[in-house]
Order: C-alpha cells, then structure tokens, then sequence
C-alpha cells in the first residue's frame, strides 16, 4: 500500500510540473510564430497545416486574381503567403515588383534548391542548375558561343 501512495503522489507531482512548465513552453512557439527572425510583411489568416492554399484555392484556376483579391483586402503591395510548407511573399503591384527586381536581383537569379533540384543535379554542376557566379557566366558564354551562335 505504501508504495502505491508513493507512486499516486509522484504522478501528482509530474501532473504539477508538466501544468507549470508546458504553457510557458507553448506561449514562446505560439509568439515565435516561425518567421526566423525576418521581417516579413503582412499577410491574411492563415490555418496551421495548410496555411493560406484555402483562400488561394478558393478562387478556381484563375490564382492571380484570389492573389489581387486578397492583396486589395489587405491594402498592402506586399503580402505574405503560407501555402502549405512553403513561405512566399507576393508582390501585388508592379511598382513593388520592379523596386523588388532591382533591390534584389541577384537573390533571385539563383533557381531554389529543394531535394527535386539535388536528385536532378546529381551533385554535378550544369548550365540549367548552376549558382549564380563565375561559372554560371562561364557555362552561358560557352552555350552561346558554341550551341546557340549563327555560324555552323
């Protein structure tokens, strides 16, 4: 019988802490809120799996105009998206597109990397999955020269 008190009153006192120390634990996740740090701009409500691909959805095969849509709501250039895993940021206007393009234009003149892109590059570097860089220059300038030149 002893020890049957002595294992109730241990399963209250990890009842006790779990209460104490698990909603500290779930209030920084829930604040943190899986930016990383970055500033990100504003975007709608999202749900926790699939993000916004509901509201991105919703709007049949015509996906830029739910993206105005949505934009317009917000009455922001910018917006952020969670379309599932994936965090994309949408620039609504042109003038935001072009101040994005020329601000950062080297950022997005490298294709993104994703296990896709590793299996297809068989950790070989080629003209399509190259970095931009040195040899991405060297790789275009000999393709023009040699397999897209006027002279055969």
């Amino acid at each position: 019988m002893n020890t049957m008190a002595v294992d109730q009153a241990a399963c209250y006192l990890l009842c006790i802490v779990l209460t104490l120390l698990l909603p500290p634990l779930l209030l920084k996740l829930v604040k943190r809120g899986g930016n990383d740090g970055l500033n990100l701009p504003p975007g709608p409500w999202r749900l926790p799996v699939i993000g916004n691909l509901h509201q991105v959805a919703r709007g049949g095969p015509l996906v830029h105009r739910t993206m105005a849509n949505l934009a317009r709501r917000l009455d922001a250039p910018l917006m952020r998206l969670q379309l599932g895993e994936l965090r994309v940021v949408v620039a609504s206007s042109a003038d935001a597109a072009r101040e994005i393009m020329k601000t950062h234009d080297a950022s997005f003149a490298t294709r993104p990397w994703n296990a896709t892109t590793r299996l297809l590059r068989a950790d070989g570097e080629g003209l399509v999955f190259a970095r931009y860089g040195a040899l991405w220059r060297q790789l275009r300038k000999l393709c023009v020269a040699e397999l897209l030149s006027a002279r055969r």
